[in-house]
């Protein structure tokens, strides 16, 4: 038996990124959960905002933004991040974050998270009341200990923040279970 859940945003986990916009003292974070990879050749990465957001004119004045991926333990700043506009406050100084400077973009990472991806704006897509923005992905930038000899990123190091929508709760991932593109035949 299945309950019908209707035509809801309902599919989980998704990332939690804190998405820098703007650069210098007017640099903005905002939260965003809708994220994606959306393409490979270009490596391209898809960030859906509300129409009204200040971090989308940010965006839209400079067609760069970076998306940092935090560990489990920031929440309670992913979670005020995405709760209080940077209009009016500046979320480096409230949360702690610190600005460092990207390899390919004048817009700042945050140091604190583990992985950074720089973008630049590819394309912007009308969906309503919301845009979806399509960077293409120009350095993705990983704290050197959450990647192994063989340059194998170790997600148990970066212990992502993970979101699940609808009923609006944030997760750590658990345990590997295995490596993908293993099966080539599934035995009943």
């Amino acid at each position: 038996m299945k309950t019908q859940m209707k035509n809801k945003d309902i599919l989980f986990p998704v990332p939690s990124a804190l998405v820098v916009s703007g650069s210098g003292s007017e640099s903005n974070i905002i939260t965003i959960a809708w994220i994606g990879i959306v393409g490979s050749k270009p490596p391209a990465l898809g960030i859906s905002l509300h129409k009204n957001r200040y971090s989308l004119s940010l965006i839209k004045q400079t067609y760069e933004f970076t998306a940092n991926i935090p560990r489990q333990t920031d929440y309670k700043r992913v979670d005020y991040c995405g709760m209080v506009s940077g209009k009016n406050t500046n979320k480096f100084n409230d949360t702690g974050f610190t600005q460092a400077n990207g390899c390919k973009v004048k817009v700042p990472i945050i140091k604190e998270c583990p992985v950074n991806i720089e973008c630049r704006v590819m394309q912007e897509v009308d969906l309503c009341d919301w845009t979806l923005i399509i960077g293409e992905i120009l350095e993705v930038n990983v704290d050197t200990d959450c990647v192994d000899d063989d340059g194998k990123i170790s997600v148990g190091k970066i212990d992502p923040l993970v979101y699940i929508p609808t009923i609006r709760e944030y997760w750590s991932i658990g345990q590997k279970l295995s490596d993908s593109f293993k099966c080539r035949k599934i035995s009943p």
